[in-house]
């Protein structure tokens, strides 16, 4: 940002050294200029001097300077300096500490014929200043051995935009898939003020704009953030809020004996669900369903042939299987405010399955001898 209030002090100080009127009232002039105006409040700027020394020899010019009223030096202070050289200028020393009103600066300025050379510091306003421009002042300067004029800069400062977010609240809950719309709005309150863009972003990053649903693909905790830009002081303001994402729960989830079915049932909006049943590692059977919409959804997990035949051979009166329900949500929102799941959501039981079929004991022969024998 510095960049360009310096390369507006140079036009300034080049103009200000031609000017006959100036090189016969002073030896050094400074000129003050704020990179920036109007700008916002809590937004990063920065104050500059130009130096120019028309004089016949070098001068070391020590000042004090006021900022504008609510205007303080921000932090970290970006202290740059142009055209410092054995040739150039050098500061002799710098008062500038974070949060300070004003700056306190000596410096050496050769004498050369136009811009001799730039310095400027990072400031941010706290309050604003009612659309009036207001001035930086001088105070205590003086030369070397020469004379010093100087003109202040002067900078206005706009009240910040009013940001309202409604839509989520802090601490909402939702329903997995429940589509909800954000609703926020952003408004210049400064006359002088207009409003750039505004935008939400979720923990996601994915843009939210208002009217937009938020994403409630995703179980969890979530966080919403709203950004409001000022079109004419390059300011912002942002409200964050938090909500959480409820997921799916398994309910009546049940085991047959004859038929070695797994059932359950679950609410789930719009999506695809798979679910196996495991014996260990092995898989015992699969089943997918795929609801269209929104509501209760009873799912039947048949066991396969090759699953059927390994629970006949499995003794005892139960059997522990792992039940695996893996559910993906459908995108929400159309075009760019679309919303995707980042992945499937999966929930895990344990069912004891009751053994119908016994595997049966092999009967050990009996080996008779013949009668007399011992």
């Amino acid at each position: 940002m510095t960049g360009v209030a310096l390369s507006a002090l140079v036009t300034i100080a080049t103009v200000a050294a031609l000017a006959p009127a100036a090189i016969a009232a002073s030896s050094v002039t400074i000129k003050t200029a704020f990179e920036n105006t109007p700008i916002s409040i809590n937004t990063s700027d920065a104050v500059g001097y130009a130096f120019t020394n028309a004089g016949s020899a070098p001068e070391t010019v020590t000042f004090t300077d006021t900022l504008p009223a609510g205007v303080t030096l921000d932090n970290p202070v970006g202290t740059t300096l142009t055209n410092g050289s054995s040739t150039g200028c050098s500061v002799v020393s710098s008062t500038a500490a974070p949060g300070a009103s004003s700056v306190t600066v000596t410096i050496t300025v050769p004498n050369a014929a136009g811009t001799v050379c730039t310095l400027s510091y990072s400031v941010v306003a706290a309050t604003p200043s009612n659309d009036a421009a207001l001035p930086d002042t001088f105070s205590a300067v003086s030369a070397s051995s020469g004379t010093v004029s100087e003109t202040a800069g002067s900078l206005t400062v706009l009240s910040s935009p009013s940001l309202s977010l409604t839509v989520p609240s802090n601490g909402q809950s939702f329903a997995l898939g429940q589509v909800a719309d954000a609703a926020f709005a952003c408004t210049a309150t400064d006359p002088k003020d207009s409003i750039d863009s505004f935008f939400g972003t979720d923990d996601e990053g994915n843009q939210i704009e208002s009217g937009a649903p938020i994403d409630t693909v995703d179980p969890g905790s979530h966080s919403l953030e709203v950004d409001c830009y000022s079109a004419a002081g390059g300011g912002d303001v942002t409200q964050s809020i938090s909500y959480t994402v409820r997921s799916y729960a398994l309910r009546a989830v049940r085991a047959a004996r004859r038929t070695d079915i797994v059932s359950f049932k679950t609410t789930v909006p719009a999506g695809k669900l798979i679910a196996k049943t495991f014996y260990g590692k092995k898989t015992i059977g699969t089943a997918t369903v795929s609801p269209a919409a929104g509501g209760v959804a009873s799912v039947s997990i048949k066991p396969t042939a090759a699953g059927k035949k390994l629970l006949t051979g499995l003794r005892g009166r139960y059997a522990s299987l792992k039940l695996q329900v893996s559910f993906t949500p459908l995108p929400i929102g159309t075009g760019d405010q679309q919303i995707t799941p980042a992945g499937a959501t999966v929930l895990s039981r344990t069912v004891k399955l009751p053994l119908a079929h016994q595997a049966k004991k092999k009967k050990t022969a009996k080996v008779r001898r013949p009668a007399g024998r011992r």
